[in-house]
């Protein structure tokens, strides 16, 4: 088994499509994105440090609500796409549970990963 980041470069490439293809599947099937549209309710009336606040509470907000679907109410979606990020020898079996997660986190949180992948969305290559 190789992970994202131990693949050569046009497996890498091709694996990168896959992915940014099945982010949009995942992003049409959660509708998580929506969380982001949601804004805190503002009178007109505050100051500009008590807007940020409203924004900062509402941010993390999102934040929880985007977690709370992803890995409660749709956690399938969430392995789809950690699934993505390993690419198994013929015959192998997939890790599942616990030892899946792991990877994916540790895939997704490697700094060379993670840019390309953002660098792939800012260039709208990817629909995220």
């Amino acid at each position: 088994m190789k992970t994202l980041k131990e693949l050569n470069s046009t497996d890498f490439l091709r694996k990168c499509n896959q992915i940014r293809k099945q982010v949009q599947e995942v992003l049409d099937n959660t509708k998580v994105l929506k969380i982001r549209e949601h804004k805190p309710k503002l009178t007109g009336n505050e100051t500009p440090e008590e807007v940020k606040a409203l924004y900062d509470e509402q941010t993390k907000k999102n934040i929880n609500d985007m977690l709370d679907l992803m890995l409660e109410e749709k956690p399938e979606e969430t392995v789809k796409l950690f699934r993505m990020l390993i690419d198994l020898d013929e015959g192998e079996k997939e890790p599942e549970g616990l030892d899946l997660i792991l990877i994916g986190f540790e895939t997704i949180t490697d700094e060379k990963v993670i840019n390309f992948l953002s660098r792939l969305m800012q260039s709208g290559l990817m629909n995220t």
